[in-house]
């Protein structure tokens, strides 16, 4: 069953934080947050077991550090959603700002909408999904993990990445140290289990898979 943490009046993020801390401390792990306005910092560093829907839209950083718990978000979110999580689940139903996924180590982040720019960067082995159109420099610095992106992407696509792959359904431009691999069964086998565990409705066919050139890429010409 769920519960609701409301407040009458105006509401700051450490009573949604607060109230969030006290329904766990009471062994109520299903949470739903109605969100009356626009919060950074929501539903941070949670834990393993924890499973929140929040309704409307939010602000910056929502399930930064987030080591297990599944958030959803029934609404549009701001930036860095999922910033530097360790594990657990985030999906946005709605669009999302710059940096969705920053930093991610595990854990898999889902945005059915547009999303902005640096979506992905440093990238540590997370799956991060856009389902629509982002802007520039995915997956800068990305070290390992997914991005996947089913609409199109802007310029600089997987800018100095160093290891990971970057899937596009859409048109893209290609940074320094990207470049385009053919798709072999396993990636498409890979789109499809994610697709389908996501309800994700693309055509595996017009992806193009990016990966860096080189594992070293800071050191000249060295291979």
């Amino acid at each position: 069953m769920a519960n609701v943490i409301t407040s009458e009046g105006e509401i700051s993020t450490r009573q949604v934080n607060v109230g969030i801390k006290n329904e766990i401390a009471n062994e109520k792990h299903l949470l739903t947050i109605e969100m009356p306005k626009k919060l950074d910092s929501i539903a941070v560093g949670l834990g393993d077991g924890v499973s929140i829907t929040l309704k409307g839209d939010v602000g910056d950083f929502v399930g930064a550090l987030n080591n297990g718990a599944k958030i959803e978000i029934e609404g549009n979110a701001g930036r860095y959603i999922g910033n530097n999580m360790t594990y657990g689940e985030i999906i946005v139903n709605g669009s999302a700002e710059d940096g969705v996924g920053f930093g991610t180590y595990e854990g898999t982040v889902v945005v059915y909408g547009n999303a902005g720019d640096g979506i992905g960067q440093l990238n540590k082995g997370g799956l991060i999904v856009i389902d629509g159109n982002i802007g520039d420099l995915a997956g800068l610095y990305m070290l390992s993990g997914d991005i996947i992106v089913t609409g199109s992407t802007g310029i600089d696509t997987g800018d100095w990445m160093i290891g990971g792959s970057i899937y596009v359904g859409g048109t893209y431009k290609t940074g320094t140290n990207a470049q385009i691999r053919e798709m072999n069964d396993y990636d498409r086998q890979k789109l499809e289990n994610i697709f389908d565990i996501y309800k994700i409705d693309a055509d595996i066919a017009s992806f193009t898979k990016i990966e860096p050139k080189k594992l070293r890429p800071f050191y000249g010409d060295e291979k």
